[in-house]
């Protein structure tokens, strides 16, 4: 009778013949009912671009252009054409100084005198009234040439009277060009600032753009500016900075 255990243990198998994974050609599946893999045909990306990543967000590249270098004007210039453009003003103050001297002396008068006369009150204001009514009349007319000279001339033109006199004209600094009735009064008032202990006057001395703090804050430059007639100015040449950085 014959068992099992005498036949003794089954054959291993040929380990040169056996693989873990099944091998298979082409596009057969490697089991059954699993689908081939197949490369997925090339596709061209789009040529605009894509919106970033909320994550990642980023500020494109913007050129600015340099700021351009002028033929400043110097100082001593700036104050005569100022002087120029302000002489009725001047003008208009004259009355109003007559007007206060008239007054202090005759107070004076009256402070040396015993028994001063009660009606020599009227003497007194009457010379001094009729002097401060003169210079307000003066004073309107000459707010009136600033407003035409100052403002509206030189604001359409860069020039006033005294810049045409003395060859100078005032411009942006970021092209060159008039800044414009409004801007040219705001930088007049702006001079309240140039005004405190004259500092803001002398500040075009040493700066290298000639620039008052009025100036500075309008973005405005007085440059050399030739007669009619004259030969053209020198083209503004690059300062070599690609960063951005507005007295008479």
């Amino acid at each position: 009778m014959s068992s099992n255990h005498e036949a003794g243990p089954p054959a291993a198998p040929d380990q040169s013949s056996w693989s873990p994974v099944p091998s298979y050609s082409g596009d057969a599946p490697p089991y059954p009912g699993q689908q081939p893999h197949r490369r997925p045909a090339y596709q061209p990306q789009e040529s605009f671009p894509q919106p970033p990543h909320p994550s990642r967000p980023y500020a494109p590249a913007v050129w600015v252009p340099p700021m351009p270098v002028y033929p400043y004007t110097h100082w001593g210039r700036r104050v005569r054409a100022h002087l120029i453009d302000f002489v009725p003003v001047y003008v208009a103050m004259v009355p109003f100084w007559v007007g206060y001297v008239l007054v202090y002396v005759r107070v004076s008068e009256l402070a040396t005198t015993a028994n001063p006369d009660p009606s020599l009150l009227g003497d007194l204001l009457r010379p001094a009234l009729a002097w401060t009514i003169i210079g307000l009349v003066l004073m309107l007319a000459a707010i009136g040439w600033l407003w035409y000279n100052r403002w509206l001339t030189a604001g359409r033109t860069g020039q006033s009277m005294g810049k045409r006199v003395l060859r100078t004209k005032l411009v942006a600094e970021v092209n060159g060009q008039p800044i414009g009735g409004v801007n040219a009064f705001l930088r007049d008032l702006l001079h309240v600032l140039d005004g405190a202990v004259f500092i803001g006057y002398l500040w075009p001395l040493w700066d290298a753009k000639r620039q008052t703090f009025s100036d500075m804050i309008m973005k405005t430059v007085v440059i050399d500016h030739p007669a009619p007639g004259g030969p053209a100015p020198a083209a503004p040449a690059p300062t070599g900075a690609d960063s951005y950085g507005p007295t008479s």
